[in-house]
């Protein structure tokens, strides 16, 4: 995915980003926020993955719909994307579906703005989910879609078995033709080029727009609810019109793909961040402030603040997270935002953006409160939010220590500062 040379700009293909999702496996982390507005590292929403594949493919238009909670992604776009990039080479128009009687489902979707979209009059769309973190260069998806004739080409790539059951699971011939398609199967078989994998679907399709709005007329009637993924890409497989491209790793690297659809998944992408193993590739960037590996600067740090004021062994800590001095954070994601006093111990948590963790609170203690008080993933990730410490606090106020969070004028020695993270550091 070098880009040492400037592309041919596509001023003809049309990104639609489908941003409308809450990510209901995702609890507290999306009661106020959409699953495309998740921050990702240091200062990144997940969308901004999706947004810089389009910018980096040199496609010059997209669409981005958005319905649930669209403030946070609507306020992010505009001030990341629209403000900064105004006049480059990539267009971003926002469409809510307040706007279009609400969206039922990811297709109905599309047929909704159609208006919208004749406007741009695109010879090719790109349907894409703006809530997985990827890497994906669209054009060699989009020129597999023009050689075969396809009526849609699906972007696909291999997951293990034994998460299939999660995904839309593909079986194709020698010629990348989808013969078979089951959603979310209770087993599936292995992909004939890769033992112990099955092709999935990324969620992410190539039409011609005069092909797909045909195709949408007459589906719509037929369903209240209208989805690319049990609607759409089924007629297909049974006209024997879909085509699968899977996407490629860098060299002999597997692909970087990652459905972050639940507590477990999101915690892990940012441990791999803190660990430096996210393998991001860097000749394809996103156009922010991004970071693969959170470390202190400490030219940020308070002249009388030192960088051991607190310990936070395997953690991820975003840009604007306050954190006291004494405390201890281990395997702990921490959100913008979020306030977290002195002498606190935390472990296998993430920190959302609206808690407030007061002055020595030990999770290990507040885990005896009676009754469950926030969420546990299966792998044993508890997600601290407002939410869940509220319900601590009914259960258990001395769990949460009564005194105020900041409360002393001395920064110094109530706060450490506000932390940065840096691309190429280590700690």
């Amino acid at each position: 995915m070098n880009q040492a040379t400037a592309p041919a700009v596509r001023s003809r293909d049309l990104a639609i980003v489908l941003a409308g999702g809450r990510g209901s496996r995702l609890y507290d982390l999306t009661d106020a926020q959409a699953k495309p507005a998740l921050p990702v590292g240091p200062s990144c929403r997940l969308i901004d993955f999706t947004l810089a594949n389009v910018s980096n493919s040199a496609i010059a238009q997209a669409m981005v719909l958005t319905q649930y909670a669209p403030e946070t992604l609507r306020s992010h776009i505009e001030a990341s994307w629209q403000s900064r990039h105004r006049g480059g080479p990539l267009g971003i128009e926002l469409l809510d579906g307040s706007d279009f009687g609400g969206f039922n489902g990811t297709a109905d979707a599309v047929g909704k703005v159609r208006a919208a979209i004749d406007a741009k009059a695109p010879d090719l769309v790109v349907i894409l989910a703006g809530d997985h973190l990827y890497q994906m260069d669209y054009r060699p998806f989009m020129d597999a879609h023009r050689r075969s004739g396809a009526g849609v080409t699906v972007g696909a790539a291999h997951v293990p078995v034994g998460t299939a059951r999660e995904f839309g699971i593909m079986q194709v011939d020698d010629d990348g033709r989808i013969v078979d398609f089951f959603e979310k199967p209770a087993a599936a078989r292995s992909s004939a080029d890769r033992p112990g994998f099955a092709l999935a679907s990324m969620g992410i399709y190539v039409f011609s727009w005069s092909r797909l709005k045909s195709l949408l007329d007459r589906l719509a009637p037929l369903h209240e609810e209208l989805d690319f993924g049990k609607h759409v890409l089924p007629q297909m497989v049974e006209g024997r019109l879909a085509h699968a491209y899977t996407l490629p790793g860098r060299g002999d690297a597997a692909p970087l793909w990652r459905d972050l659809g639940t507590i477990d998944a999101y915690h892990r992408v940012h441990s791999e961040m803190a660990a430096g193993t996210l393998p991001l590739d860097p000749s394809w960037p996103v156009p922010l402030d991004v970071a693969a590996t959170p470390v202190l600067d400490p030219s940020r740090i308070h002249a009388r603040d030192s960088i051991s004021v607190f310990s936070w062994t395997g953690s991820s800590i975003a840009h604007g997270a306050l954190i006291g001095a004494g405390s201890r954070l281990d395997n702990v994601v921490v959100l913008p935002g979020a306030r977290i006093g002195r002498n606190v111990t935390i472990h296998d948590a993430i920190v959302t953006q609206d808690a407030v963790l007061p002055d020595g609170f030990e999770l290990d203690r507040a885990l005896r409160a009676p009754g469950r008080w926030c969420t546990i993933s299966e792998g044993g990730i508890h997600v601290l939010s407002a939410r869940a410490l509220a319900n601590l606090a009914r259960l258990d106020g001395s769990a949460l220590h009564a005194r105020p969070l900041l409360a002393s004028t001395d920064r110094s020695r109530t706060e450490a500062p506000a932390l940065r993270l840096l691309a190429n550091g280590r700690r």
